[in-house]
């Protein structure tokens, strides 16, 4: 009678359950995208607040070590002596509860912080960013007059095939000429955009208060992580987890508040030099190369090319000079702000940042191109541990087989 062995029947039986599933998956693919983005939408949230909490981390665990320093030199120089025996008890109790206190001071500190912060841009930026855009929009007319003009000098000078030219011309007015009847085809889409930044208000609210409970209770949740890791895991794979975790957690954070802080570094840089040299639109150029500049390698000149054109259009004379004071100012970031801020702050090698910002643009575009550089970090870092424990072990066995050689 023909028997089968019984793993060999759990390992058939799991390929095909594998298979049938994997069928199942491929056939009903939009069903299950569409119904993860639900699923994510809904927790967007969570995402927000695991955000915030992530970056206000380290102004947090700033403010909690200079507390911490402060109590503890207040305790020293008011406490001459130091109870034991029965009052030990007691002494840990009046521990915890200060650590406590402290925990709650830092948090109300930093947020307040964080939101004096955001307060200060709301007030100093959005009021002047909404008059450049009126201003750009009240004056394209103009400048698209001072772009003609220029292309016609341009023709004077450097021999230009007509035809190109008017072909460019007529694109240009064309497009101007398009743009009041494009107005009104926008305003039924008011509801909407007013319905979604509603909702987006909602969930980052949302999500502000549930960061504030993620950082007071962040040492709690990473002890209820690991512990479901060591609980349901065999133990050699759930170290090697929470060690991922611990090398992600290290290169993200470092990531993060580096590009943030050099981005906030750049922008001061760049509104004073704008400020002093007096150029057109200074906040909305300043806001642009700001928050591009968090992007590393390409970040500058994605910044840099439409600030230029806007400024093209104001003045040609203002471009030129704009175009040399934006390459100072990150000749000045690449070589002396960034290393100082950033630093190696991910471990990754110059050519591994270019292939892990153009893999990352290419899957998610600008937030992959922000994302990829930590990501690949991470695997980097990983790959490399893996790489040197194996040539660890093969360097010991071929010491043991060289020991056992002369040995003989």
């Amino acid at each position: 009678m023909f028997t089968i062995d019984k793993k060999l029947f759990k390992s058939i039986l799991l390929i095909v359950t594998y298979c049938i599933l994997l069928v199942i998956v491929v056939i009903n693919i939009d069903v299950i995208l569409g119904g993860l983005g639900s699923f994510i939408a809904l927790l967007s949230p969570v995402f927000i607040g695991f955000c915030i909490a992530f970056i206000l981390n380290r102004p947090y665990k700033y403010i909690y070590g200079l507390i911490s320093k402060l109590c503890c030199k207040l305790k020293e120089k008011f406490t001459k002596t130091k109870k034991i025996g029965k009052s030990f008890v007691h002494h840990e109790k009046k521990k915890r509860s200060g650590d406590g206190i402290i925990k709650a001071i830092s948090l109300v500190l930093v947020y307040s912080l964080f939101l004096l912060f955001i307060s200060l841009l709301i007030s100093m930026i959005l009021p002047q960013l909404g008059e450049s855009l009126t201003k750009v929009y009240d004056n394209i007319q103009t400048y698209v007059s001072n772009l003609i003009g220029l292309a016609d000098k341009i023709e004077e000078y450097v021999h230009i095939d007509g035809e190109i030219l008017d072909t460019v011309t007529t694109m240009i007015t064309d497009f101007v000429k398009s743009l009041p009847e494009m107005i009104p085809s926008l305003i039924p889409n008011i509801f909407d955009v007013t319905k979604s930044v509603a909702s987006s208000l909602t969930n980052f609210l949302l999500g502000f208060i549930m960061s504030i409970y993620m950082l007071a209770s962040k040492d709690m949740l990473i002890h209820q992580i690991k512990s479901v890791f060591y609980t349901f895991m065999p133990e050699k794979p759930a170290k090697k987890i929470t060690h991922a975790l611990e090398i992600s957690n290290d290169i993200f954070g470092n990531f993060v508040n580096g590009r943030i802080y050099d981005a906030l570094i750049i922008g001061l840089l760049c509104f004073i030099g704008m400020s002093i040299f007096g150029f057109d639109y200074t906040i909305l150029i300043t806001v642009l190369v700001a928050v591009t500049n968090v992007i590393p390698v390409f970040g500058p000149f994605i910044g840099a090319i439409p600030s230029i054109f806007l400024l093209l259009m104001v003045d040609p004379m203002q471009a030129v000079l704009f175009t040399v004071f934006i390459i100072v100012l990150q000749q000045l970031d690449g070589n002396v702000i960034g290393p100082k801020v950033v630093g190696d702050s991910i471990g990754l090698p110059a050519w591994w940042v270019m292939f892990s910002i153009l893999i990352g643009g290419g899957v998610g575009g600008v937030f992959g191109m922000l994302a990829g550089v930590p990501v690949f970090a991470v695997l980097y870092k990983l790959i490399s541990e893996t790489i040197e424990v194996r040539r660890g072990k093969k360097t010991a066995i071929t010491s043991e087989e060289k020991v056992s050689d002369n040995d003989n």
